[in-house]
């Protein structure tokens, strides 16, 4: 009995014990599926950090790449490269090619400008070729050497050009070559006798410190103003102002055997003012005084007088750096010798311009006053423009960067004994800049004469022509090509 009970009791335990093994090993699948797991997740994060580091990796060899093919296409293009000054030869224009072989301090400059006109001074309409529209037409030579610090050698030899005929120079009907006996030095807009550089020819100092004192033929200060400070226009022009306005007086315009200074830009309170000062010598002597034809003589002092500017350019950095003025003012004798009671006479007159600068568009004014004195074709008389003054406005509307329209009128008010001698001046353009120094424009321009007087309409080059009678109204459109060089 008791031996059957130890059985059982060792069957009990065997069972117990069984039990608990088969617990124990029902039990790790899942406690091993679960560390399991763990580790797949832990693997899978590890093995994504590392594509991720891959792929930065990549990226980083592929920009060290391309930078050393950008280096090598640089050092192959360096290394195939000309030298500096063949590089710089070769990207030359001819005209800056022409001009680099050119002794140190001389360079040279062209305007050419041709047009194409309709126009009508009484005579019908007519169709002409023209050089001289938007500018006159010329060919310079500048000289600017320096002699020491500070000190220039300058001078300048300008010539005019008719491409239409090839004429070069001015008006080759009068006297010998230099010679301007027919006229007072200072008078008309072109030079006489056989001028080739009928513009411009001049020498002198320039220095830093003091300006620029210069002798020969050489623009007054009074037609800077008028002609490129006084309006919208170029000086060629149908309508310019610059055409009209400077009979009124005299003004002198290029001056023969004149002494010219301009002063340095001031400083300090005066910033932005200069100063341009000439005087003409005249005839100088050049003619025999003693036997004069009266009303027509020419003497020792024809043509001799003096003019002044005074100019005011904005500093840029100040609220008035878009305005640019002038006041000027002119005393010449008369070129012709009129009686021994009269005398010869002077033009005297002067002149007020403005202009101001919008950025979107410019504005531009000037008025002139001027009269003759102490001869029988001084004030009072029945002359034309004995006693005279007269004004304009224009204006400058850019727009499309390249393009513009301008727009001109000018009056002219005789103020001497000579009835309906006034006459108005109308002028519209249109201008497009087809590169950096080359311009294609439209322009149209009309004169309106009093009855008694004849002006004619004019460009830079070329008459329109004297109207057929005093009254009549000549008119012109042009179409045409400015460039420089």
């Amino acid at each position: 009995m008791n031996e059957n009970r130890m059985k059982a009791t060792r069957i009990a335990i065997a069972a117990l014990l069984g039990f608990g093994a088969l617990s124990a090993v029902s039990a790790m699948p899942a406690h091993a599926e679960t560390e399991l797991q763990a580790l797949k997740r832990q693997v899978a994060v590890q093995q994504r950090q590392m594509a991720e580091q891959q792929a930065l990796i990549n990226k980083l060899l592929a920009v060290q790449a391309n930078q050393k093919a950008a280096i090598e296409r640089i050092e192959t293009r360096t290394a195939q490269a000309p030298a500096p000054s063949l590089v710089e030869a070769t990207a030359k224009t001819p005209a800056q090619a022409a001009k680099s072989i050119l002794p140190q301090g001389l360079s040279w400059y062209a305007t050419l400008d041709v047009n194409v006109a309709n126009t009508n001074s009484g005579y019908g309409r007519k169709f002409t070729v023209g050089s001289g529209g938007m500018t006159s037409t010329s060919i310079g030579l500048k000289v600017d050497k320096e002699l020491t610090k500070g000190l220039h050698a300058i001078g300048e030899l300008e010539m005019g050009v008719d491409l239409s005929t090839g004429v070069a120079g001015s008006d080759n009907s009068a006297g010998a070559a230099g010679v301007n006996n027919g006229v007072a030095s200072s008078g008309g807009f072109n030079g006489k006798g056989n001028q080739i550089f009928s513009r411009q020819a001049y020498a002198g100092l320039g220095s830093d410190m003091f300006g620029k004192l210069t002798l020969g033929r050489q623009y007054s200060g009074s037609y800077i103003a008028a002609a490129i400070e006084g309006n919208a226009f170029g000086p060629g022009f149908y309508g310019s102002s610059a055409l009209l306005l400077p009979l009124i007086g005299g003004m002198p315009t290029r001056m023969n055997n004149a002494i010219i200074y301009k002063t340095p830009d001031f400083e300090g309170f005066l910033n932005g003012f200069s100063v341009w000062a000439g005087y003409t010598a005249g005839s100088e002597n050049n003619t025999d005084s003693t036997n004069i034809v009266q009303g027509s003589g020419v003497t020792d002092s024809s043509g001799e007088g003096y003019d002044l500017a005074l100019f005011y350019h904005g500093p840029v950095s100040t609220p008035l750096k878009g305005l640019t003025a002038a006041l000027t003012a002119w005393n010449v004798t008369n070129a012709s010798y009129i009686d021994r009671y009269s005398g010869q006479g002077q033009h005297q007159g002067w002149q007020a311009v403005a202009s101001y600068d919008f950025d979107f568009f410019k504005l531009y004014g000037n008025y002139v006053s001027g009269w003759y004195s102490g001869s029988a074709l001084g004030k009072g008389q029945n002359t034309a423009l004995a006693d005279a003054d007269g004004w304009s406005v224009s204006a400058k509307v850019p727009f499309l960067r390249d393009h513009a329209i301008l727009a001109s009128y000018s009056r002219l008010n005789d103020k001497s004994n000579l009835t309906d001698a006034d006459a108005s001046l109308v002028g519209i353009a249109y201008t497009y800049k087809l590169f950096n120094a080359t311009t294609l424009y439209v322009n149209w321009g009309k004169q309106f004469n009093g009855k008694n007087v004849a002006y004619s309409l004019k460009d830079g080059g070329d008459l329109v022509g004297s109207p057929v009678e005093p009254g009549y109204n000549p008119d012109g459109v042009m179409i045409g090509m400015n460039t420089k060089f």
